[in-house]
């Protein structure tokens, strides 16, 4: 899975710590438009779940579903724009905006 952090995503998630990791969450449908990320949240580090696995992008690291890959036609591009994240790929701009959420566990 290629994921690209665009440098405002980077400084919107400057304050995620070593011990912590993103967690992208995403509905699963049987096209394109509802292939959304819904969630985006800040976990500390834990183990993985059989369908999980851990993407890292310089030094973020991302949770997401291992069929990620053909949900977003193996590339993500992470913006952030007006206070929120936006997701494309090379074939679109998923509509959604999506906050930031820290969970303490």
């Amino acid at each position: 899975m290629n994921i690209r952090v665009t440098p405002s995503a980077k400084e919107a998630l400057q304050n995620v710590e070593q011990n912590q990791m993103i967690q992208l969450s995403f509905d699963r449908g049987s096209c394109d438009i509802v292939n959304t990320i819904y969630e985006m949240k800040i976990i500390s580090k834990r183990s993985l779940q059989p369908y999980e696995k851990v993407v890292t992008v310089e030094d973020l690291e991302f949770i997401v579903n291992d069929d990620m890959e053909e949900v977003y036609d193996n590339e993500l591009v992470i913006d952030h724009a007006a206070g929120a994240f936006v997701f494309k790929n090379h074939n679109q701009i998923f509509n959604n905006r999506v906050g930031l959420r820290y969970i303490n566990s």
